[in-house]
């Protein structure tokens, strides 16, 4: 039954229009009443209750994703007798079809950032347990959003219906030129299958027809037109990039997408100069004025809030604004321009103080170790590599302006951090003075979210974790031990823990577990070993982060968008921090005196893209967040995501983005100045956390 506009399903989503429809049901654009906002729902026939079970299923996994190139699923649900429904994000916007169709084929340049956003999707979604195929890329299915942002849009669950179609005799199979070859035959679908519909998108995008066939060609009946015949400019490793996409057979294709992303990567860096200025795809350097009228507001707003900052209290010892009074008309003038162009606010927290281009780093950072109580288990044993005892000097290498108070991290030199170099999730340390990095954790089922202990002795973690995700079924908290890589588990919950958060006094870690398949914030402790419930099981919490004095939690509440929120260690006095209207706030994490909270916040309504965005405490219920973007970067705005502060506050760490690369980890002399990139890496690098 096709629903008509105006219908309000569930009593809560009021159908707009259609969007599409074909032989496997109908999608919809509707308003969720609820929460005012533009979703998007696909309607599948109610076959029976198998296939009921099955969508739910794929819907739960769905829902878990969280990818900037990837449109999110926000609910699942089935009336029986009359459909099985899915509601996502809706990107406003042109699909690649209808961009093409309008504005023609694409220029080299941008077809090469269309390519590679969504290898980057597909890394992501490859390197699920067990991996999800797409097994539908075509131009119709990539939309470019009104921030330039590269969305994959309707990923599919129901993979036996899809291979029952391949099957299939009818024309609108037959003629579909996306398709890989393998699925007219009885080989099966595999990651190399979505490798294919991209180069088949890509052709397209760049020579303004579709490839021909795949089933023609493999029986013979037709040959893949020179992609260089439709546009004889094209460069040799561009083409080359698409034509080994879209080879008949698996083996001769890129292998993953990483590689096909590597070759994308080559190319593009090959370009002429001219050629990689040839791109529309530019309004990236506008998403912090246009992503909300909220942050407009922000702007106007930001310069009051230095003055706030200075008047709450005495300047600490390590308090950065004792600097400002002796820089301010320094300062004033050489920020002015600046200032007019983005929120200053958190200026006034940070020192404003030169020192010379050549800065002494003491990487010896020895700590006393202490018995820690654990379960007795057999412990899993973990080669570590002890850190250099060694002086470093660290040369500045951007000249002009060297905000840098202390040294990197200010005196924690090293980060702990998630990195998928091995293949799957693992604990990385790196020096960030030397920027040498050692494998920690080298578990068969993966490790990640890693917590330092306040002795530094310790980190836990969590695992299996075999991917990034927002959550993790089945999963448990881990501790390892630094210096001799035995690795305990804490006692497990029935669903699964993740989110591990140490105390600041070392006796507890806060934690998301799962209960009822539903987030909820919980404690243990250390000694004792005895889990504490904080959540009442109202909505769905978690990601929680200590106050530096331990005495509150913040952490991130969902109630139809993620909000920050607080606590007191014992679940009560809870209220809420950020008051952002429908865009999404998550991964707190908290200022080294507890005077602000950091936080990653989207782009825009249901965007999946983040910067990091910071709020004073004594500004609680109030829209007074402060967007923190790398200085000199006004050219670009980058995503930024999973922050945490230096133990002297001077310093922060965070996932960056650059335009088409995937996660490598960088610091920053906060707020807004000395970017620095710790690793590159082909492989995704995340979650960094400073050590004490």
């Amino acid at each position: 039954m096709t629903l008509k506009n105006g219908y309000l399903l569930r009593d809560r989503y009021r159908i707009l229009d259609i969007l599409g429809q074909g032989a496997i049901g109908v999608i919809y654009r509707a308003v969720d009443e609820k929460l005012d906002i533009s979703v998007v729902i696909k309607e599948r026939a109610y076959r029976s209750e198998d296939d009921a079970q099955h969508f739910q299923r794929g819907a739960r996994v769905l829902a878990s994703l969280r990818h900037p190139n990837i449109a999110r699923v926000y609910n699942y649900f089935l009336i029986e007798g009359q459909g099985l429904y899915l509601v996502g994000e809706y990107i406003e916007g042109q699909d690649l079809r209808q961009w093409l169709s309008e504005a023609g084929e694409l220029t080299e340049m941008e077809a090469l950032q269309v390519g590679i956003a969504i290898c980057n999707a597909l890394i992501y979604l490859h390197s699920q347990d067990p991996p999800i195929l797409h097994n539908g890329i075509a131009p119709k299915n990539i939309k470019i959003s009104p921030f330039d942002e590269i969305m994959l849009l309707d990923l599919g669950i129901d993979d036996d219906y899809l291979q029952s179609q391949c099957k299939s005799t009818s024309t609108q199979v037959k003629n579909h030129r996306f398709i890989a070859p393998e699925c007219f035959s009885d080989e099966g679908l595999d990651q190399r299958s979505d490798i294919f519909s991209l180069g088949g998108t890509l052709y397209t995008a760049l020579g303004g027809y579709p490839p021909e066939n795949s089933r023609e060609r493999a029986l013979g009946k037709a040959q893949l037109s020179p992609l260089l015949g439709y546009q004889p400019g094209l460069t040799r490793l561009t083409v080359k990039a698409v034509k080994t996409a879209l080879n008949l057979r698996c083996e001769d294709r890129w292998q993953s997408a990483a590689e096909m992303k590597a070759a994308l990567i080559t190319a593009r860096n090959a370009l002429p100069a001219d050629k990689q200025k040839d791109t529309r795809l530019t309004s990236l350097d506008q998403m912090s004025t246009s992503a909300s009228s909220s942050r407009k507001e922000l702007k106007k707003q930001g310069a009051s809030l230095i003055d706030r900052i200075k008047s709450k209290k005495p300047f600490s010892k390590r308090d950065p604004g004792r600097y400002i009074f002796a820089t301010v008309i320094v300062v004033l003038g050489a920020l002015l321009g600046f200032t007019l162009l983005r929120p200053q606010g958190l200026h006034g927290l940070i020192t404003i103080d030169p020192q010379p281009t050549t800065m002494q780093i003491d990487v010896d950072h020895q700590n006393e170790m202490v018995a820690l109580p654990l379960p007795t288990a057999e412990p899993i044993i973990v080669n570590t590599v002890a850190p250099p005892n060694e002086e470093i000097i660290l040369t500045e290498t951007e000249p002009g302006f060297d905000p840098a108070p202390t040294s990197i991290g200010g005196g924690a030199r090293l980060l702990a951090f998630v990195s998928e170099r091995s293949g799957i999730p693992q604990i990385w340390l790196i020096d960030v003075s030397s920027k040498e990095t050692t494998q920690l954790t080298d578990l068969d089922d993966g490790a990640c979210q890693p917590d330092w202990s306040p002795s530094g002795e310790h980190i836990v973690f969590t695992s299996p974790c075999m991917s990034k995700r927002a959550s993790y079924p089945g999963s448990r908290l881990m501790i390892i031990d630094i210096a001799s890589g035995e690795i305990h588990s804490l006692p497990p919950s029935l669903e699964g823990d993740f989110d591990p958060a140490w105390s600041p006094d070392g006796e507890w870690i806060a934690y998301t577990t799962l209960i009822n398949k539903r987030e909820q914030l919980a404690k243990i402790n250390i000694n004792e070993l005895k889990p504490l419930r904080l959540s009442d099981g109202s909505y769905r919490d978690s990601s929680p982060a200590w106050s530096p004095d331990g005495t509150q939690l913040a952490f991130v509440r969902n109630r139809g968008v993620d909000q920050i929120w607080l606590m007191d260690p014992n679940g009560k006095n809870q209220v809420q921090f950020t008051r952002s209207g429908r865009i999404d706030n998550t991964n707190p994490t908290w200022y080294y005196d507890g005077s602000l909270i950091l936080f990653s916040q989207s782009f825009g309504e249901g965007s999946a893209s983040k910067q990091i965005y910071g709020m004073r405490v004594e500004d609680i219920g109030h829209a007074l967040e402060n967007n923190i973007i790398p200085m000199m970067k006004l050219d670009y705005i980058p995503l930024m995501d999973h922050v945490d502060v230096s133990p002297d506050g001077y310093w922060l760490a965070f996932e960056y983005w650059y335009f088409n690369i995937l996660e490598d980890i960088y610091v920053m002399s906060f707020p807004s100045a000395n970017l620095i990139q710790l690793t590159d890496h082909p492989g995704p690098d995340y979650h960094p956390v400073w050590s004490p």
